[in-house]
């Protein structure tokens, strides 16, 4: 089965070669000619990974990336840009882009980076949502498209970085994701991660949304391998704790008081 990609070029004849070299890898490739044809394919066709050009004459890379996210689009992207515009590639990398190739680029190379990334990208599980594109998580209703999660119907606010992990989680329920993959999807890969950093977001969002951050019953951490999103609550199988994350409950034994042996 060939993998899609849409290959987004306003001249096509220009980077030609590099559209041969990813159709002669047995991948489906179509080539849209702008940036609002691409978010306007988006709304009724996903395919496995976007490749972008940077300098499109209606809009830059970095606002088509700013476009898809707001529209609840996860689906990796590879900008190919100007070998000068280093501003441009920070901005495009700081909004989820997977990869970045500046030119004159050797289509051997794409070829590579569009096989790395495609074996980076986890499975995608099918979400939890219905025809309005919205997944209940326990008292919670996150709104893709809206970017807006509410309790009870009440907004609730919440920091751009730590929306974008309850979306990911929520499009991979009962999925174990690993620190790196969740790292790697949510800031682009070839970016420097830090374990510990990203377990602090977990938990900032575990008090958002756990009854009992404590206790967390949504995302669930497994020893060894990452965290685990269950949005009904439920026990994702044998639970671990470990030392980057929430300790387990101690013992009733180890609550019981000393006997003081000076009384």
């Amino acid at each position: 089965m060939k993998t899609r990609i849409f290959f987004v070029e306003a001249n096509p004849a220009i980077h030609g070669n590099l559209r041969d070299v990813l159709e002669s890898r047995y991948m489906d490739v179509h080539t849209l000619g702008s940036g609002s044809a691409l978010i306007g394919r988006m709304g009724h066709d996903v395919p496995a990974l976007i490749v972008l050009r940077d300098g499109l004459p209606d809009m830059r890379a970095s606002a088509v990336l700013q476009a898809l996210r707001q529209a609840g689009h996860d689906t990796p992207v590879i900008v190919i840009g100007d070998s000068l515009d280093s501003v441009e590639l920070i901005v495009c990398l700081e909004l989820g882009a997977d990869d970045y190739v500046r030119m004159p680029c050797n289509p051997r190379e794409l070829l590579s980076r569009v096989e790395n990334v495609l074996r980076r990208a986890p499975h995608k599980s099918h979400a939890p949502l219905n025809a309005m594109g919205r997944c209940d998580i326990g008292e919670f209703v996150l709104d893709f498209r809206a970017r807006m999660l509410t309790r009870h119907g009440v907004p609730v606010a919440l920091h751009s970085s730590t929306f974008a992990l309850l979306r990911l989680f929520a499009q991979h329920p009962l999925e174990v994701l690993s620190r790196r993959v969740i790292a790697d999807k949510l800031r682009g890969a070839g970016e420097g991660h830090c374990d510990r950093s990203l377990d602090v977001l977990v938990c900032r969002l575990r008090r958002i949304v756990e009854a009992d951050p404590s206790t967390p019953r949504l995302i669930q951490t497994i020893r060894g391998r990452g965290y685990v999103f269950t949005p009904s609550g439920m026990s994702a199988a044998s639970m671990d704790y470990d030392e980057l994350d929430v300790m387990p409950p101690e013992p009733a034994w180890k609550r019981v008081p000393a006997v003081n042996s000076y009384a």
